[in-house]
């Protein structure tokens, strides 16, 4: 009987660290993704100089579309109401930036422009962990554009 119950410890073990190991890897696969989107995205929007042009928006679109980059509404939904105070922030199609001024003193005059933070999400959709633990600071994935002056 001893022999039995060691067998099925020693299964239980061998399951949940194979859980821990294809775990890990999915977090892995798509934070590489969320981080090259992120990626794409930040260089669009420098190239553009915001995210107010169609042409700008139509290319992330396309780029996101190409790399199957897909997040739930409700890590969107919590980045809004995590920044529910901030006037100019904006989330689409599974990412969101937010635009900070920037003025800067200089001996001809003031300088004014604007820099970028742009977030995606990683999609990793495990609803009793989620739930529970609330894993939206874990999930998202953060960059900055340089500072697009007037």
């Amino acid at each position: 009987m001893r022999d039995a119950i060691g067998q099925v410890f020693a299964l239980q073990v061998i399951l949940a660290f194979v859980l821990l190991i294809n775990g890990y890897m999915a977090y892995s696969v798509n934070y590489t993704r969320a981080f090259r989107v992120k990626n794409q995205i930040v260089n669009i929007i420098e190239q553009y100089e915001g995210p107010y042009n169609d042409e700008a928006i139509a290319r992330i679109n396309a780029i996101i579309d190409q790399m199957t980059y897909e997040v739930p509404p409700r890590l969107t939904q919590d980045f809004l109401d995590d920044y529910a105070n901030v006037d100019e922030k904006s989330c689409q199609n599974g990412w969101c930036y937010i635009a900070h001024d920037v003025s800067i003193d200089e001996a001809d005059g003031e300088r004014t422009g604007k820099y970028y933070s742009v977030v995606t999400f990683v999609n990793i959709n495990i609803p009793v962990i989620n739930n529970i633990v609330g894993l939206g600071d874990f999930l998202r994935v953060v960059g900055e554009t340089r500072t697009i002056y007037d």
